[in-house]
């Protein structure tokens, strides 16, 4: 058997328990209505009133959520204003790059860099540059460097052309063969 002492211990945290969930409950009870003390015309005041604050809150909850709607509406507007202008800037774009296409004259080519059958120049300056062409990364170099000069000074041509792209070739990647 318990002992009297052992079963008041036992019997404290249940008697604690039970006082709790009563005094939460009544304080529950009060927080759900507040007008439950009350009659007559006071008990129809505090409804009343408790009403209009409910409406209170619910017209300010529909207030918020109209506001987050012509918020979300002016920025999609917005979002939709951006796009019709950056399509309209890619049609421009567009028609501008079409444009210059057309009117692009075809560059003339440069003798000495582009026909080997009619130019002994390319022929002996292969000659002399066995990488063209068998070393992939010079050529490729090459290649480039040509289109460049070609740009930059266009009245070079023919075997100074060459002799200027050999140079810088052989400049980058060292003399060797």
């Amino acid at each position: 058997m318990t002992s009297p002492k052992g079963a008041v211990l036992k019997m404290k945290p249940v008697c604690l328990l039970l006082l709790l969930s009563v005094v939460s409950g009544a304080v529950c009870a009060e927080q759900t209505d507040s007008c439950a003390g009350l009659e007559g015309s006071a008990l129809n005041q505090c409804r009343s009133n408790q009403q209009t604050l409910r409406l209170q809150q619910l017209e300010q909850q529909l207030q918020q959520q109209q506001e987050r709607q012509n918020q979300l509406d002016r920025q999609q507007r917005e979002t939709q204003q951006q796009f019709e202008s950056l399509r309209q800037q890619n049609d421009s774009l567009r028609k501008q790059m079409e444009r210059e296409a057309t009117n692009q004259p075809a560059r003339p080519q440069t003798a000495g860099a582009v026909d080997p059958s009619r130019n002994q120049d390319l022929r002996s300056w292969k000659a002399e540059n066995p990488w063209f062409g068998a070393d992939y990364a010079r050529t490729q170099f090459a290649m480039r460097y040509i289109k460049e000069l070609q740009q930059e000074r266009p009245e070079l041509a023919g075997r100074e052309l060459l002799d200027a792209v050999s140079a810088k070739t052989n400049e980058a990647f060292g003399n060797r063969p």
